[in-house]
């Protein structure tokens, strides 16, 4: 039986495969750190926008007792001369 022919590429085809493996662990790593930082990101964003509806709800709420006042102004100067 002849002596099986070796692979002259096969030592670097490992260390290239074992390079990127490497590399894609490290991607791997820098993706998870993202994903946590967008997340601290929207997490921060949601409060912001939770205070953004409240303050147009308050604004609403004074815009709409400015128009009664001024309707009811309105009103009882007509009603007394």
């Amino acid at each position: 039986m002849p002596p099986a022919i070796e692979n002259p590429y096969e030592e670097r085809q490992a260390l290239l495969l074992e390079r990127i493996i490497k590399n894609v662990d490290l991607l791997n790593e820098a993706l998870g750190e993202m994903n946590r930082s967008v997340a601290d990101i929207n997490q921060h964003n949601q409060d912001i926008t939770i205070v953004a509806e409240m303050w147009n709800g308050y604004h609403r709420n004074v815009d709409f007792n400015l128009q009664n006042m001024e309707a009811s102004g309105a009103t009882s100067s007509l009603s007394h001369p």
